[in-house]
């Protein structure tokens, strides 16, 4: 049951994409996922775990669900660049794109309000089993949410689905949690979205 696909709120989708998003922004424009991230002392353990939950979320928000991406040896995620200095590693994905999926902006959240302290890895599978930590979650996210400028104008119920939707995706990563949580604390500076024009497409028009 935890590989199949994960259904993804649409319309709630949809109501942060124009939330954070300017409205006159064009269909070919580019959505970019920033993760900055330490340049130094990184564990590469914590490292690993940390972009491993990243592609794992990825492969479970796909249409076919995490087996079939695991499995396939094409389609994954991919960093489409990395800035020099401190690291940002860049994920994009057109608009017209996204609004089919989502899936960007849900790493996001998912990023965004990591849990910030485990004692084991054995403790936070256990407690989110038993659903202790799952209550917790969902109320910590709830008010950080409350707390965003643009987040906070999300309907209710439009939250809640999306609050729901992160924990739901925690619970199936449960037992990477405290090294990600760790490499959080330690080397994630912090984790945006974007807007840019798609030079790509800007220069064939050009050519044309």
């Amino acid at each position: 049951m935890e590989d199949l696909p994960i259904q993804k709120p649409r319309n709630a989708l949809e109501e942060l994409l124009h939330l954070i998003f300017p409205i006159n922004i064009s269909e070919d424009s580019c959505i970019e996922l920033v993760i900055s991230i330490a340049s130094e002392n990184i564990s590469i353990r914590d490292l690993s775990a940390f972009l491993e939950l990243v592609d794992h979320i990825y492969g479970r928000l796909t249409p076919e669900g995490f087996r079939s991406y695991a499995r396939r040896d094409f389609g994954h995620l991919k960093i489409s660049r990395i800035q020099e200095g401190t690291w940002e590693l860049i994920i994009e994905t057109t608009l017209s794109t996204l609004k089919q999926s989502g899936i960007l902006l849900i790493i996001w959240l998912v990023l965004k309000y990591l849990p910030q302290a485990f004692k084991t890895t054995a403790s936070a599978y256990n407690e989110y089993e038993q659903g202790r930590l799952a209550r917790e979650t969902r109320k910590r996210i709830k008010m950080e949410m409350e707390e965003n400028e643009n987040l906070r104008k999300l309907s209710p119920n439009h939250r809640r689905d999306l609050i729901a939707l992160i924990d739901i995706l925690y619970s199936r990563e449960a037992q990477k949690l405290p090294r990600v949580s760790r490499f959080a604390r330690k080397a994630l500076l912090g984790v945006d979205v974007k807007v840019r024009k798609n030079q790509k497409n800007k220069r064939s028009k050009e050519d044309s």
